[in-house]
């Protein structure tokens, strides 16, 4: 599939705004958050937000018609593009009733529940946008049991990455979160590999000797189907060379993973902490910006098979 700019943009800042306030609402929720950190949790809603709300904007850029993306709202009940678009709204009224609540009241027992609520409602959100690639049956590398948690995963991490660096220029310190962001970083390496490894292994989703009834034999188009591309080729045939593939895995790994995880864990030693979670924040960023391109630029649509393409 080709890799737009647009969904690359919803994807990676998303997964950091509702990340962030997930693990602001799951602190809240523990009651790990001080009276005192009324500050550092209007600043943590506020910058998720943003993120969130930038991602979900530069989705619009990716529609034909722009002036009908209302529309995208009304189909809650059997598409998870609606229901993540419903999701993403509805959080916001409860994050910011969540901020209120704490800047007023401090550890309260509507603080912890809506604490829970906007954990819940984050994670969620994210799952949502997750499922719309899981569930295409014809795409093999999204149609499988890491795609969704996996999204998941990333949100977590890229959140507690973000969560670290705020805390440590609002508070000067990252506290606990820089050993989580690492831990988290490790986890989210490791996953990646799998998802990595599984796809590789992964049988063809068709052939075209199956397509024609061959399910055993050879096949190939005596001429192809059109001259010139066209758009399915465009963008479901998008094909990315082996090497230029294995290169970006590598920089992915080292620069969204490997990095983070080295300069969280200098952080949490009390090693330049303020320079240190920056720096993995940034890392993180540009790793998982590389890690989405590949996750569309390998994904391969059945429809592809008819010309002739590996799917």
């Amino acid at each position: 599939m080709r890799p737009a700019t647009s969904i690359l943009l919803l994807t990676t800042a998303t997964g950091f705004g509702f990340g962030l306030l997930a693990w602001l609402g799951a602190y809240a929720t523990l009651g790990l958050l001080p009276p005192a950190a009324r500050v550092l949790l209007a600043a943590g809603i506020t910058v998720s937000l943003i993120f969130a709300s930038f991602g979900l904007a530069a989705s619009v850029f990716h529609l034909e018609r722009k002036e009908r993306a209302w529309r995208a709202f009304t189909q809650w009940q059997s598409s998870w593009l609606s229901r993540e678009g419903v999701a993403a709204v509805l959080i916001y009224p409860v994050a910011i009733a969540f901020g209120v609540a704490f800047w007023r009241d401090g550890q309260s027992l509507w603080v912890r529940l809506l604490g829970a609520t906007t954990l819940i409602g984050s994670l969620g959100t994210v799952y949502c946008t997750a499922m719309i690639y899981a569930s295409l049956k014809p795409v093999r590398q999204w149609h499988n049991a890491h795609t969704a948690p996996d999204y998941l995963l990333y949100a977590l991490f890229s959140g507690a990455v973000l969560f670290a660096a705020l805390r440590t220029v609002v508070l000067g310190a990252p506290g606990a979160m820089a050993s989580v962001a690492a831990g988290m970083a490790a986890v989210a390496f490791v996953a990646k590999r799998a998802y990595w490894r599984h796809i590789d292994q992964q049988a063809p989703l068709a052939t075209l000797a199956a397509a024609i009834g061959m399910p055993n034999g050879k096949a190939r188009a005596l001429d192809a189907p059109h001259f010139s591309e066209n758009f399915i080729l465009r963008q479901m045939g998008f094909t990315i060379a082996r090497r230029h593939a294995a290169r970006l895995r590598r920089l992915a790994l080292g620069i969204g993973f490997a990095l983070p995880l080295l300069l969280e864990g200098m952080a949490s030693l009390a090693v330049a902490p303020r320079a240190s979670t920056l720096l993995a924040f940034a890392c993180a960023a540009l790793g998982l910006l590389i890690e989405r391109w590949l996750f569309f630029g390998e994904a391969t649509h059945v429809s592809a098979l008819y010309y002739g393409r590996r799917v």
